[in-house]
């Protein structure tokens, strides 16, 4: 089905963004790709986009140099980002400093769409890292309801991978993810992405409450007790989105 979204790919590989550009529009977008940061700037101050597709590692600039750039000239404009190569560090500066997403290559091509459809989502996007099931449904129906738009993950590395590869307005963590240590899982995500807002959730707020210092609880958007009251986690969703805007 043909969107009237346009994606500017951003590859110094010629075959690479060729190949990208083919998939894009099989999924009915419209795509161009240009191959290094300064064509990139060029073509944005000259044509409006509704995403920008760029590779990190490039000659001259690299892709995170040029996501910064970008930023001055077109702010609202979603970027993600692909690598092929371990640039920790500055996926980390990039997606501390805004950037939509970013994807290793090869690119997983269901994930990359998935995240670029939640990029043009109306409504705000909620991670909901939990592994109870009807729970998980419960939430994504009521969601729905209110125009959010919600992704469930159940276990500790997909719950970091989603929060890299998408931009999410609220993360609904649960402690207990799977054995996994919590507070570890939710101090890497807010490393690299410390503006996201994040609600968790526990079976024992007392006991959860011991793990974090006081720095931490202030950085919290909300602890609540399992079982849920939902509409209590509504009206802290919904604070917490004005309190953005």
């Amino acid at each position: 089905m043909k969107t009237n979204r346009r994606i500017l790919v951003v590859d110094d590989n010629i075959d690479y963004c060729e190949g990208i550009i083919d998939f894009l529009e099989m999924e009915g977008f419209d795509a161009i790709g240009v191959h290094d940061g300064f064509k990139a700037l060029e073509t944005i101050k000259k044509e409006e986009f509704d995403m920008v597709l760029m590779d990190v590692r490039m000659p001259g600039m690299d892709g995170v140099e040029t996501f910064q750039k970008l930023k001055e000239v077109s702010p609202e404009t979603p970027t993600i980002l692909m690598t092929a190569f371990a640039v920790e560090s500055r996926l980390r500066e990039a997606l501390r400093n805004g950037v939509f997403g970013t994807f290793q290559k090869p690119v997983d091509n269901e994930r990359l769409i998935c995240s670029i459809k939640k990029s043009f989502s109306e409504g705000a996007v909620v991670l909901i890292a939990d592994d109870d099931k009807e729970l998980c449904s419960n939430l994504l129906d009521t969601f729905a309801e209110k125009g959010y738009r919600g992704v469930v993950v159940r276990d500790r590395e997909t719950a970091i991978r989603a929060a890299s590869e998408k931009k999410f307005d609220i993360i609904i963590l649960d402690m207990k993810l799977k054995d996994a240590d919590g507070l570890e899982t939710y101090q890497k995500i807010i490393d690299f992405r410390p503006d996201v807002q994040v609600v968790i959730i526990t079976d024992n707020k007392q006991e959860t409450e011991s793990l974090f210092d006081q720095d931490s609880k202030n950085d919290i958007c909300a602890l609540l007790e399992k079982p849920l009251d939902i509409d209590n986690l509504l009206e802290v969703m919904q604070n917490a989105l004005e309190d953005r805007n």
